[in-house]
C-alpha cells in the first residue's frame, strides 16, 4: 500500500505549524512554481503545492489527514513484527518509537504487554452551553470522524477508488458525552481516546457567573425598599423564592441567597445566588404619587449630592 502524500514536506513547513505559517509559504511556493514563472516544467509542482494547500489550510481536512498518515504508520509498524519500528513518509516522520511516546502514555500492562492509551493529537471539538446546563448537568450528542478500515476493500487494494489505496476512510462516530454538573468555561472534557471537548459558556440575559456564584440584578419598587417587603425571584433553575427586603433598603444593595448558585464541580457544594437591588419608581407614576413624594422631601432636609467610586 503507498504512503500518503507528506503535504507537511510539499508546503516545506514543520508538521506543528500554525495557520499563518502554512499560509506564507504556501504562496511563496506558488509565487516560485506558478507556469506563469516556471513554465511548463512547474505545472506538477504547483499543482501539488495547491492540493496540499487545501488540505492544511482546512483545519478539519488536516486533522484528518494526520490521522490518516498515523494509521498507515501504525499499519506499517505491525506489519514489521513487535516493538517500535522506524517509518518514513517520503523523508516525513523520523523514529517511530518517538512518534508512538508523543501520542500515547503509559496505561497499564497485562501479561508483560503494555496498554497504551492515546493523549495527543486528537480530535478538539468546542461546545457552547447554558448556565442552565451547568447546573444541572446534562448530555449531549458528539460526533467525530475517525479512520476505518476501508470497507470495500478492507485494506487490501492499492487501486481501491473508495479509499484510494490507503486502505481506509473517514467516517463519523457518534458519542454521548456527559456534562458534568458545575462545569467551568474553558475546562476539557476527554471522550475517551476519540476527540477532547472544550467547553465554552453562553451569555446568560439574566445572570453573571463569578466561580460557583450567580450574580444579578433585583429590581425593588421605591415604596417596597423603603418600608421592607417581599418579592418574587426565579433562580436561574428551580421553583420562585420569595426573597425578603429589608426596610430602608437602598440601591446597590447585595442580598445573598444561599445555596441557589451553581454546584461546584465533584461535589455536592453550592455556590450563592446575589441579587444587587436596582431600585424603580412606581408605574404609572401618578399625580397623587408626586404629591406623596413631594410631602416625603418637604419632610426629609437631606439634599445629597456625595460622590462615591463605583463598586
Amino acid at each position: 500500500m503507498a504512503a500518503p502524500k507528506d503535504y507537511y514536506k510539499i508546503l516545506e513547513v514543520d508538521e506543528k505549524a500554525d495557520q499563518e505559517t502554512i499560509k506564507k509559504s504556501y504562496r511563496r511556493l506558488a509565487r516560485k512554481y506558478h507556469p506563469d514563472v516556471s513554465g511548463k516544467a512547474g505545472e506538477d509542482k504547483f499543482k501539488e503545492i495547491n492540493e496540499a494547500y487545501e488540505v492544511l489550510s482546512d483545519p478539519k481536512k488536516r486533522r484528518e489527514y494526520d490521522q490518516m498518515r498515523l494509521g498507515y504508520a501504525h499499519r506499517q509498524a505491525r506489519s514489521q513484527g513487535p516493538g517500535y519500528q522506524r517509518v518514513t513518509f517520503d523523508g516525513g516522520f523520523g523514529d517511530w518509537g518517538s512518534i508512538f511516546e508523543d501520542l500515547f502514555s503509559q496505561a497499564g500492562a497485562d501479561n508483560g504487554f503494555t496498554t497504551r492509551t492515546r493523549t495527543q493529537n486528537v480530535p478538539e471539538e468546542t461546545v457552547t452551553l447554558t448556565l442552565e446546563q451547568v447546573a444541572r448537568g446534562d448530555t449531549i450528542q458528539l460526533t467525530v470522524s475517525e479512520p476505518q478500515i476501508c470497507p470495500v476493500c478492507h485494506g487490501t487494494n492499492p487501486d481501491c477508488p473508495r479509499c484510494g489505496g490507503l486502505g481506509q476512510v473517514m467516517e463519523p462516530k457518534k458519542f454521548a458525552v456527559t456534562i458534568p454538573p458545575g462545569v467551568e468555561a474553558g475546562s476539557v472534557l476527554r471522550v475517551g481516546n476519540h476527540a477532547r471537548l472544550r467547553v465554552e459558556i453562553a451569555p446568560h440575559p439574566r445572570f453573571v457567573r463569578q466561580g460557583n456564584n450567580l450574580i444579578g440584578r433585583l429590581m425593588v419598587p421605591v415604596p417596597l425598599a423603603a418600608t421592607g417587603g417581599e418579592v418574587p425571584v426565579k433562580p436561574l433553575v428551580g421553583e420562585t423564592v420569595m426573597v425578603k427586603v429589608p426596610p430602608h433598603t437602598n440601591q446597590g444593595k447585595m442580598l445573598r441567597l444561599r445555596g441557589l448558585g451553581l454546584p461546584q464541580r465533584g461535589t455536592s457544594v453550592k455556590g450563592d445566588l446575589l441579587l444587587e437591588v436596582t431600585l424603580r419608581f412606581p408605574e404609572p407614576f401618578t399625580a397623587e404619587d408626586d404629591k406623596l413624594y413631594q410631602q416625603l422631601r418637604a419632610n426629609h432636609k437631606e439634599v445629597g449630592g456625595e460622590i462615591h467610586a463605583p463598586r
